[in-house]
This record gives C-alpha cells, sequence and structure tokens, in this order.
C-alpha cells in the first residue's frame, strides 16, 4: 500500500525519511516534500513574524519548561545516588566536595521553577487582553528559553557524574538526560539567536527590561516578611542589571556582551521571584528555603569572586546544610542568614 501510495499523480505530501538525531528519540524528526499539496493563508498576511511570535513566545515558554522538568529529574538521580551510596564508612552526600556539586544542580533547577510559574502567569493574562503583561512576556520567554536550557547542560553531566560509571550506562536514565539536555539550545533559536532577540528587540525595542523590573519589584516590595536591607539589594541589583541591559542594546559594539545581558536578566530576576516565595511561604509557616537559594544568586551569579580566594563567608555553609536536609526552613533563620 505505501508503494502504491507514493507512486499515484494525486499524493501531496511524501515523507522522505526521519532523522537518526542525538537524543529526543521519542519526538521523530523528518523531511517531506510537498508536491501539489495546497496551502492555506493563516492570519493577517501585513503582520509577519510579529504574528508567529505568539506561537515562539508558546514553544520557547514549553522549551523552558521542558529543562526546568529535566533539571528537576537530574537533581532526584543526583540526590537520590549521592545519600544511597557509601564510601569509607559514610554516604557520599556528606562529603564537602560533592555536596557543592549537588548545590551545583539544585540552584539552577530551583531558578527555573520560579521563572516558568512566573513566564506562565504572564503569558496567560497576556491571552486574555493584557498589554502589560504582553509587554512583560515578550522578555520573559527568550530570557527564560536562553538560560534555562543552557543551564540543563552542566546539570545533567554533573547529575552522570554524582551516579558514577554505571550513570554512563543506557540501563539508567542519567544517560539520555545527557542527550536530551542538548536539544534545547537549538530548537526555537540557538543561544546566541535569543540573547539578541532579548537585547536588540525586547530591550532595545520594546523596554521589555524595565516592565521585567517594575513587575519584579511589585511583587516582593510589598512583603512584610522580606527584611528591608534584602529588599534594598535586590532593588539595587535589578538597577544595575536593568542599565546594563540597556547600555548593550545601545550600541552595537556591546553585541558580544548580549549573552552575558540576558542571562543577567535571568538572574536578577529569578533571585527577587525566589525571594518573594522564600518570604511568602515562610509566613505561612512554611518551608522559606528560597529565600537562601535567591542570597545564593546574588553572591554567585551577580557578583564579583575571587575564584582563588580561600575565604568562605560562614552563612553559606549554614544555607548549604539546611538546603540539603529535606526539612523545611524556617523564616526566621533564612532571614538571619540574608543578612
Amino acid at each position: 500500500m505505501p508503494r502504491k501510495a507514493a507512486q499515484s499523480p494525486q499524493l501531496a505530501v511524501l515523507a522522505k525519511r526521519l532523522k537518526d538525531r542525538l537524543g529526543t528519540r521519542s519526538m521523530a524528526s523528518g523531511e517531506i516534500v510537498l508536491d501539489g499539496a495546497t496551502a492555506y493563508l493563516v492570519g493577517d498576511v501585513t503582520l509577519g513574524f510579529k504574528q508567529m511570535m505568539q506561537q515562539v513566545n508558546l514553544s520557547r515558554l514549553s522549551h523552558g519548561v521542558r529543562a526546568a522538568a529535566m533539571m528537576r529529574r537530574c537533581l532526584n538521580e543526583a540526590l537520590a545516588a549521592a545519600r544511597g551510596r557509601r564510601a569509607f564508612g559514610r554516604a557520599i552526600a556528606e562529603y564537602p566536595l560533592l555536596r557543592r556539586q549537588l548545590m551545583k544542580i539544585m540552584l539552577p533547577t530551583e531558578q527555573a521553577l520560579s521563572m516558568y510559574a512566573f513566564s506562565a502567569d504572564a503569558m496567560g493574562r497576556a491571552d486574555r487582553g493584557d498589554k502589560e503583561a504582553a509587554n512583560l512576556l515578550r522578555i520573559l520567554t527568550p530570557v527564560y528559553k536562553f538560560r534555562a536550557c543552557r543551564d540543563n547542560i552542566p546539570v545533567a553531566s554533573t547529575a552522570l557524574e554524582v551516579r558514577g560509571g554505571i550513570g554512563y550506562i543506557e540501563e539508567w536514565v542519567t544517560a539520555r538526560l545527557v542527550r536530551d539536555a542538548q536539544i534545547g539550545t537549538l530548537w526555537e533559536g540557538t543561544s546566541n539567536i535569543n540573547a539578541l532577540d532579548v537585547v536588540q528587540r525586547a530591550v532595545g525595542k520594546s523596554g521589555g527590561h524595565k516592565a521585567l523590573s517594575a513587575a519584579l519589584k511589585a511583587k516582593y516590595e510589598p512583603s512584610a516578611s522580606l527584611p528591608g536591607q534584602y529588599k534594598g539589594l535586590l532593588g539595587a541589583t535589578l538597577d544595575r542589571v536593568e542599565r546594563f541591559a540597556e547600555a548593550v542594546a545601545a550600541d552595537p559594539k556591546h553585541e558580544k556582551r548580549a549573552r552575558l545581558a540576558a542571562g543577567a536578566l535571568y538572574h536578577a530576576a529569578s533571585a527577587a521571584l525566589m525571594a518573594w516565595e522564600g518570604a511568602t511561604l515562610g509566613a505561612k509557616g512554611g518551608d522559606a528555603r528560597r529565600l537562601l537559594l535567591s542570597r545564593l544568586v546574588i553572591e554567585h551569579r551577580l557578583s564579583t569572586q575571587d575564584p582563588l580566594s580561600l575565604n568562605e563567608a560562614p552563612w553559606e555553609q549554614e544555607a548549604m546544610d539546611l538546603l540539603l536536609q529535606d526539612a523545611p526552613v524556617p523564616l526566621a533563620k533564612a532571614a538571619a542568614l540574608l543578612s
């Protein structure tokens, strides 16, 4: 039957082949030939790419969500392996070097979760006709897709290392996670394309960075549970990142810093969101650990540090101990470590 259909002069669509991909094999890519197929105009022909961006926004958000979910799986796999494997009489999760590696998995995983919820909410409001939300979404989707998908790759690789050589064997999920993590930086624009979209269009043409900063401040500034000093640090960080993104967008010679600007916007936004989430949950008697994650983002993603310094802030060790245990972190404890 397929042979007769392929030879029929009435055939309009012919599948030529499926592509042998590195990963994401459960969702096939192929090549097709359109011969005599009928095409229909969808939407307003005068709007062009601007109209297409509605679909791109949804697709980019989906890639960010995919990366967030994969990183969550990586974190769960790494914690299970580290807590279950023993060396020299104790679980390897107790050793300082591995604990540091676990934090390098946890932090981007939690950032991606906060950015997902914020971006999805903006998309829902934009779909209902909210113009401010639409402008906010214009910068959120490329920022989210850019950074979360890039973070997915080292997170997956580190999770593989935690499990060790057995994680490289295909009967474990970690090998697949490493392969599948690569696709996020390719679909719906490479990292360069998304970073340029953030800087040249969302910042340079739409002023999306100002909408983002205003939306974030509107969340955390009214919080009575967030220490005032930390609110000041968040505000100063957002202002600094906003100025940097604006300066990069204003001069073509700074194009090479577009990725840095997009990443800074992501980190500043996630720090503000996690601070608000931690304070809100903690005030209700829940887990305030996201306050600690917020400060770690500012310290390790948006601040200058000497990589060869042996000095370590005492609060970081205490924060790490709290974050790597399952027990909820009380608001008072988290707030004390912010100062």
